[in-house]
């Protein structure tokens, strides 16, 4: 059974992945009014890539809110597969003077954001909150 009261590194981390819901979802939206330009993406890629990002983020950001048991494994394979997915789009799609100069500060926030993610669900108070056992109840058992 989850803990009724949500850790505030929980929050702070649901409040993270819903902020980047909503600017992948403004990433669909817009990306459905691109004017036509030339693109190294075909059209139908940033629309959809908004979409899919966007209520990925949306789903697992309510289900780390309600301390679903769900959501903090679907986090952690979520943070993975973003920055996966983040790198392979940066490297393979951005070629621009400003891509390349911003590669460390890129670098850094994914290493930051893939280690908070990490560390804020595997402290105790957050896994008991998603009905998961700390160490020192499994140690008990």
């Amino acid at each position: 059974m989850p803990s009724s009261r949500r850790p505030r590194l929980v929050t702070w981390l649901s409040l993270g992945v819903l902020s980047l819901s909503v600017l992948f979802l403004a990433r669909l939206v817009l990306g459905l009014r691109l004017p036509d330009l030339h693109y190294t993406v075909p059209r139908w890629y940033i629309p959809l890539s908004g979409g899919v990002w966007g209520a990925l983020a949306l789903g697992t950001a309510l289900g780390l809110l309600t301390g679903r048991p769900w959501a903090s494994p679907t986090a952690r394979f979520g943070a993975i597969l973003f920055a996966a997915w983040y790198w392979a789009d940066r490297l393979l799609f951005v070629h621009t003077e400003y891509a390349r100069r911003s590669l460390p500060a890129a670098a850094a926030l994914t290493l930051a954001g893939l280690g908070f993610t990490f560390w804020a669900l595997t402290r105790p108070h957050a896994r008991t909150y998603f009905g998961r056992p700390t160490d020192e109840r499994r140690l008990q058992d």
